[in-house]
């Protein structure tokens, strides 16, 4: 029995000491914390980078935010209006940050890459723009500028030639304004003469009759808004696979389209950006694709103020042989038969009555039996089509 009072006594005790350790030891005396001050946001010098000290690696920012440095910038931009190539910004005064151009495109004001015209202002730190465009092997690039600047046209590693620019091969080249006085508003062109589609030394076939002659392997072409389609022919034997690529170089979408010998349409690959077409030829001579751009510039096809673009070089892959599949042939559909009633449905001005009516003489009107269809005509009568 007393040994029993004894652990309990002992238990007590144990739990007093246990308590008081908590009231004259604090549980916070055990953690390390780092101390910070309060400073303005707007001192980028004296920020605090905290660390820790269990262990002893410093905890490292990626940057320190200075707001001062973006308040900066855009009171510069407010005040300053830049409209460089018809972007709503200014283009950058490094070649990294170079502002596109299409110089296959007819020149038009406000809209990004075919307005030629921008500003200089050495006062806001603006003393230099750059501008990239894309040329094919064989152009001659020349250009110009009017106003209180001076221009360089430079080569694809941005190194400045002397007058005009021959490509020594396809890609990006670029043309630099900069000033040494006043700057100010400026305009520009830049202009490309000769073609080398193929390797020709000259532009492809602009129509089926005068496609220009190729064999299996990669070629080089350019397309503008005043060379809207390339055509090329070559031979085939029965039973090969003729695959085409074509890559345009700039944000242009190109299209192929196929031509068996005899001059009918059998194929076309019209997909954004790059194109793939595969067909097996069923019958042997001369075939020929057709390449053109979406949506081009025949006013005729689109809407009025309809967006036309497209323009640059290519790349052009063609491969004769191998094993290609057919395009997917018709759906077949079922015989129509025409039944000979009418269901006419009486417009509502004020309700919608007539639009229920509709929809009801939809499936008594088309519907599908034994694989075979049948269909009646549906009539509104006593509306004003003006109206509708």
């Amino acid at each position: 029995m007393n040994n029993q009072k004894n652990k309990k006594i002992g238990a007590a005790i144990l739990t007093l000491l246990l308590i008081g350790s908590f009231l004259f030891f604090p549980v916070s005396g055990r953690i390390t914390t780092s101390e910070t001050e309060a400073v303005s946001v707007n001192d980028a010098t004296s920020i605090p980078i905290p660390t820790r000290k269990a262990p002893d690696n410093p905890l490292r920012l990626d940057t320190v935010y200075n707001p001062e440095d973006e308040t900066e910038i855009a009171s510069v931009l407010q005040e300053g209006s830049y409209h460089d190539a018809g972007y709503n910004s200014d283009a950058g005064n490094q070649i990294v940050r170079y502002f596109p151009v299409y110089i296959g495109e007819p020149a038009e004001e406000g809209v990004p890459g075919r307005d030629r015209s921008g500003s200089l202002n050495p006062d806001q730190g603006d003393t230099s723009d750059w501008y990239g465009f894309y040329a094919c092997e064989g152009q001659t690039i020349d250009a110009s500028v009017t106003g209180d600047v001076s221009f360089e046209l430079c080569d694809s590693s941005g190194h400045p030639v002397d007058g005009s620019l021959e490509a020594e091969s396809t890609g990006r080249y670029f043309f630099h304004v900069f000033t040494e006085g006043s700057g100010g508003e400026y305009t520009f062109d830049i202009t490309y003469s000769g073609q080398n589609d193929a390797g020709t030394g000259g532009d492809a076939g602009n129509d089926i009759n005068s496609a220009t002659s190729i064999n299996p392997g990669s070629y080089i072409g350019y397309m503008s808004s005043d060379d809207v389609e390339d055509w090329y022919s070559f031979d085939v034997n029965t039973g090969d696979g003729i695959t085409v690529y074509v890559k345009p170089l700039e944000k242009s979408d190109y299209d192929i389209h196929l031509y068996n010998p005899s001059g009918e349409y059998v194929h076309t690959a019209e997909y954004y950006g790059e194109d793939t077409l595969e067909y097996p030829a069923d019958v042997s001579g001369t075939w020929k694709i057709q390449l053109d751009m979406f949506p081009g510039w025949d006013e005729s096809k689109w809407p009025d103020n309809y967006f036309l673009y497209g323009s640059g070089p290519y790349e052009l892959e063609l491969t004769i042989g191998g094993s290609v599949e057919a395009p997917p042939g018709p759906i077949p559909q079922p015989e129509i038969t025409p039944v000979a009633q009418t269901f006419m449905v009486n417009y509502d001005e004020d309700t919608n009555k007539d639009e229920y009516a509709y929809l009801a003489a939809v499936p008594a009107a088309n519907y599908l039996e034994n694989n075979e269809r049948f269909m009646s005509p549906i009539v509104y009568q006593g509306c004003d089509v003006n109206k509708l």
